[in-house]
């Protein structure tokens, strides 16, 4: 657009009310992106919050899941899993 503008460039309005256009979405796009960062902070916080249960809760299932190979009658279901699981964040809420 300004390449094929006259050789007086500031009395071209078509080009002046592109270039001011052109302005405006930038400008949004910035404050989005700035917006989409922090929101980005914050999901990485809320994630590493669960880390920890996540954690917890392999090292559960997997305790229960290798009981069977101590004896075959330790062996449980997921269902049991579960309820345990739920039960343990009841109690530690």
């Amino acid at each position: 657009m300004v390449s094929q503008a006259g050789e007086d460039i500031l009395a071209d309005e078509e080009l002046i009310n592109v270039l001011e256009q052109s302005k405006l979405v930038s400008s949004n796009n910035n404050e989005r992106v700035a917006e989409a960062e922090k929101t980005s902070v914050v999901i990485a916080e809320q994630r590493e919050s669960y880390r920890i249960i996540a954690t917890r809760g392999s090292v559960l299932y997997f305790v229960i899941a290798d009981l069977s190979m101590i004896d075959p009658m330790y062996q449980y279901s997921l269902e049991f899993f579960a309820k345990l699981f739920n039960k343990r964040l009841e109690v530690s809420a």
